[in-house]
């Protein structure tokens, strides 16, 4: 059982698409300024918060207040906000460490934003530039090691070809653990 307002909610436009995921702290208050409701994981009903609360608490992830146990919701819908979410995807340094799942790609070791760097494949030295197709996670000691060579130069392989994501792939970060529920809103 957890009781943690980091929890990660997923987040649906009025049309029922995906938008984003934010803490249940966020989402909480979303809900109390009336601009979210909850949909419940199991038959995708819509609740308000006073009817939330009031639901007898079973088992499972929860929320502990004054007044009892609430079940933690696992995605809300907002009332107003129709957007679309962006098809586009952004040359960030978060969003490489994403598509590589947060793995050195030269030696598959396992790294974080402190630990690993970005590569640029092609030393911009040599004429590299940063794009999806030239940069890679690299883990700080092999990213001094290769310096401005190529890879073949200093006996290193990449594990796979970068290349520009999906944007349903940058969705979720894979630090966050994919709750059943939200399978049948996201594109995986």
């Amino acid at each position: 059982m957890k009781n943690s307002l980091n929890e990660h909610v997923l987040v649906l436009n009025k049309s029922w698409l995906a938008v984003r995921l934010k803490t249940l702290q966020k989402t909480i208050k979303l809900i109390f300024s009336g601009r979210a409701e909850i949909v419940d994981k199991k038959d995708f009903s819509v609740w308000s918060w006073e009817k939330w609360a009031n639901r007898k608490y079973v088992s499972g992830d929860f929320i502990q207040t004054t007044s009892g146990k609430i079940i933690l919701p696992e995605i809300i819908i907002l009332k107003n906000y129709n957007k679309i979410p962006k098809n586009t995807v952004r040359f960030t340094k978060r969003n490489v460490f994403i598509r590589d799942e947060y793995l050195c790609q030269y030696s598959g070791k396992k790294v974080n934003m402190n630990t690993g760097d970005i590569d640029h494949i092609i030393p911009r030295s040599k004429g590299g530039t940063d794009n999806w197709d030239n940069v890679v996670v690299c883990c700080k000691e092999i990213n001094r090691k290769k310096a401005d060579k190529l890879p073949e130069e200093v006996g290193l392989k990449l594990l796979k070809k970068p290349s520009k994501p999906n944007p349903t792939a940058l969705f979720i970060d894979p630090k966050i653990k994919i709750k059943e529920s939200w399978k049948n809103f996201l594109n995986l």
